[in-house]
């Protein structure tokens, strides 16, 4: 069944009335909706949709016209910098502005509308308690749309969509459902294999996708669909008047099968029966969870265990609250004020000592919590990093995590109080030192477009991390970019450029670099110059160029994506390119081996 949450459309007049459905999530919170709620406030909540009573969660709402606002900052500044606005991620996010543009439209003129989210059955699991679980997704809204500002203002394309998780041009890796898109109310964000290729006021819904009419809302799995007789509803084979009946209609409700058991509803409790229609546990659990490494998380009053696949308790409900099993057979459990880790016959593999335990996929490892701060604990149980860190993520998000910790090249982008980002590994060794503004992907050029992540070179990828720092002035804020080499330990090219792109040209690569002279040329556009440096960080070329490749400015679609291509067409043959000097305007022929030439 899972933790459902629901997004909904409200009107300011009422806030207390039944909110209009616009999307819905389980299990988890998606970014579309940490944008739309950012600087949203505690509101009263929507009960309307809740099964298993009250968690005593609020709601959360933010002005709606706000909230379409940044949805159209997000995507008007992603499709300025894409080469081609048919990209699945432009698309979508254009779908949902539009959308959401017209759900608002379709209300009062005069009315003030908020985005308000039902979040009761997220904060079940909440460590802090659910009544303080809206106060800490506002927190986690809030920052993430003011670390997505700042990515925009320092125009990091990488960073923007590093932190909208985009993967992919094409969306092969599924972004757009994990992002939030597929749980918008309309049949344009259906799931979709492949990602959509047409603009959502062109889309025309096929059979099958035009919502509630053409859904079979009876099916339950494994061949099987519920039936109701006289307010009961049993079990049979194939839907409407189908095949023989498996179990006969005696329950309040029945969901579909996972893992070949179902959960049912009788006199406000819950019991589990498998595709015979055998009953695995009578009705007389309160709450009942998805099932995770063959057991699922059941409450009993006021008290947690786990059921196994026959129905069996594994382990006795005596825990205050828990979490599931991840992969390694553990599970976050809760006793005494304290989280723990407990194996998969309820023994402490971790004891209780922290304020707060979860499982992140994205990290194949449980982040530990000690009051506003985090840790880090492996799969194994084994501690990784102490609870001294703001907030941690993975480095590469495109390879398996699990892949990662198994060959050792699992690390770990971490963040501290205030605001100083480094990289540690799986052992807990400082990779880049916690002293950065920001860390970013590096960008290797030629690239046609922004998302579509071109590979690093042969043997190379993960080895360099883009390191930003920003010099806070008193009317603005001057950011700075270099490249930081894991391999080496060190900066390889300083931390003092305004802009740094990889370069690749034949089997040699390095760095094009854009840096502010004190005194700007009239022969540079934007002030900037340009050079080449190698691998090392060695310059093959001082940056006193105007432009390498082509005469435009660096910071133009021209000139990222037209004097990388040209740099590369000539040096990987060993020829030279032409370059302007930013003093003097002179044309010059450059050659990767450092050598020039008057042109």
């Amino acid at each position: 069944m899972g933790n459902r949450a629901w997004l909904g459309l409200q009107s300011e007049h009422d806030r207390q009335a039944v909110s209009a459905e616009i999307a819905s999530a389980n299990g988890n919170l998606p970014t579309l909706w940490q944008v739309l709620l950012a600087d949203g406030e505690l509101s009263q909540a929507d009960t309307s949709q809740r099964v298993f009573g009250d968690a005593g969660a609020a709601g959360l709402a933010a002005p709606a016209h706000a909230a379409h606002d940044r949805l159209c900052e997000v995507a008007a500044f992603l499709l300025s910098h894409a080469a081609s606005g048919d990209a699945p991620y432009c698309l979508q996010l254009d779908a949902a502005a539009t959308y959401l543009a017209e759900r608002i439209d379709g209300e009062p003129e005069d009315a003030p509308l908020w985005i308000s989210a039902n979040l009761d059955e997220l904060a079940w699991m909440h460590d802090g308690g659910a009544a303080a679980y809206a106060g800490h997704v506002r927190d986690l809204c809030n920052r993430r749309w003011l670390a997505l500002r700042e990515a925009m203002a320092a125009q990091d394309v990488a960073g923007v969509l590093r932190l909208l998780e985009v993967r992919d041009v094409d969306d092969a890796s599924g972004w757009a459902w994990r992002f939030g898109f597929g749980g918008l109310d309309h049949p344009y964000f259906v799931e979709q294999e492949p990602a959509r290729a047409v603009r959502y006021e062109d889309f025309v819904a096929d059979a099958g996708e035009g919502g509630d009419d053409d859904r079979d809302d009876t099916h339950l799995g494994e061949g099987l669909h519920r039936f109701v007789v006289d307010n009961a509803w049993g079990v049979r084979v194939g839907p409407a008047d189908g095949g023989p009946v498996v179990l006969a209609p005696q329950f309040d409700a029945i969901w579909p099968f996972e893992d070949g058991v179902a959960t049912v509803l009788k006199d406000d409790r819950l019991g589990l029966i498998d595709t015979g229609g055998r009953a695995l546990m009578p009705c007389v659990l309160d709450e009942v969870w998805s099932y995770a490494q063959g057991l699922v998380m059941a409450r009993v009053g006021e008290r947690i265990g786990f059921v196994d696949k026959q129905g069996a308790w594994a382990i006795p409900p005596r825990f205050e609250s828990a979490g599931d099993f991840s992969p390694g057979g553990l599970a976050p459990a809760y006793e005494a004020g304290q989280w723990g880790l407990i194996d998969l016959h309820g023994a402490w593999r971790v004891p209780p000592q922290w304020d707060d335990i979860n499982w992140e996929d994205a990290l194949h490892a449980y982040v530990t919590q000690r009051g506003a701060m985090q840790g880090l604990i492996d799969v194994q149980g084994c501690q990784v990093l102490d609870a001294v860190y703001d907030a941690m993520g993975p480095v590469d998000t495109e390879t398996d995590a699990a892949a990662q910790w198994a060959n050792g090249q699992m690390r770990i982008r971490v963040l501290t109080g205030d605001n100083q980002r480094g990289i540690v590994d799986g052992q807990g060794k400082v990779r880049v030192p916690v002293a950065y503004t920001d860390l970013g992907d590096i960008v290797w050029l030629p690239s046609d477009d922004p998302a579509e992540i071109t590979p690093a070179p042969a043997g190379q990828a993960g080895r360099y991390v883009r390191v930003l720092q920003c010099e806070d002035h008193s009317e603005w804020d001057a950011w700075f970019q270099g490249v930081y080499d894991m391999r080496e330990g060190r900066e390889v090219v300083p931390c003092a450029q305004q802009m740094v792109f990889g370069l690749k040209w034949g089997v040699a690569y390095g760095w094009l670099c854009a840096a502010a002279p004190e005194t700007p040329s009239e022969h540079s556009p934007d002030g900037l110059q340009v050079g080449i440096a190698a691998a090392d960080g060695a310059w093959v070329h001082e940056p006193v160029y105007a432009w390498i490749g082509a005469p435009a400015s660096l910071r133009t679609v021209d000139g990222i994506h037209g004097g990388p291509p040209e740099i590369t067409r000539q040096w990987g043959q060993g020829l030279a390119v032409r370059a302007a000097r930013a003093d003097t305007g002179t044309l010059e022929w450059l050659y990767p081996d450092g050598r020039t030439a008057r042109s």
